[in-house]
């Protein structure tokens, strides 16, 4: 567990990694916050303390694909009794914010999954996220095409985190032993799930 020294300071060589998974939201991008959150509430017009609630609910149906982003924000303003839960250009643009709460990439960390793939490594993405947001903000990226070697996307599968067959695929992906992986995320459920398989992990604060 630490902070974006603390992942610098790892001598991968000395733990005889061979594969990087990393996260995305919270590790090789900033989380929504919380004034991101309060815009979205307030194009759904209702109060934050009550938009937030089925936003993250419902989250892991979009990021598996049981929802597209539209049914999904539909579905959050339907219990909020948002009265914009029918509006195709609210849902639309409640997207789009929700796609800009997400797409802040931390410049640091591209930089050392760049730099651990160089030396030999290779690199997976492992992320619960829709393939919408897959498309928009990774997928063909310039960041993404010089950092990953693979991408294991929630929502292409069909499986969330912290489930364990999306592991066994990063496992199988990689072609590694666990013990030689390395996996990076900032939910302890999901380094729980990982280090069960044998899998060396590190929880970013």
């Amino acid at each position: 567990m630490g902070t974006i020294r603390d992942v610098f300071q790892l001598d991968l060589h000395a733990m005889q990694v061979k594969a990087l998974a990393v996260d995305f939201g919270g590790v090789m991008s900033d989380f929504i916050d919380r004034d991101t959150l309060s815009l979205l509430a307030d194009m759904a017009q209702v109060p934050l303390d009550i938009f937030e609630i089925p936003y993250w609910e419902k989250r892991d149906r979009l990021d598996s694909g049981e929802y597209d982003a539209y049914c999904y924000f539909h579905h959050v303003l339907t219990d909020c009794y948002s009265p914009l839960r029918d509006d195709e250009e609210t849902l639309q643009l409640l997207f789009t914010i929700d796609l800009l709460g997400f797409s802040h990439i931390r410049p640091r960390m591209v930089r050392w999954v760049c730099d651990m793939r160089s030396r030999g490594i290779k690199t997976v993405l492992v992320s619960n996220m829709a393939s919408e947001t897959y498309e928009r903000l990774v997928h063909g990226t310039y960041w993404a095409t010089a950092c990953f070697d693979l991408f294991v996307i929630s929502g292409i599968l069909g499986m969330n985190k912290p489930e364990k067959p999306i592991f066994h695929h990063v496992i199988e992906q990689v072609q590694t032993a666990p013990q030689h992986i390395l996996f990076i995320d900032d939910a302890k459920r999901n380094i729980e799930t990982a280090k069960s398989m044998g899998m060396q992990t590190f929880l970013y604060t």
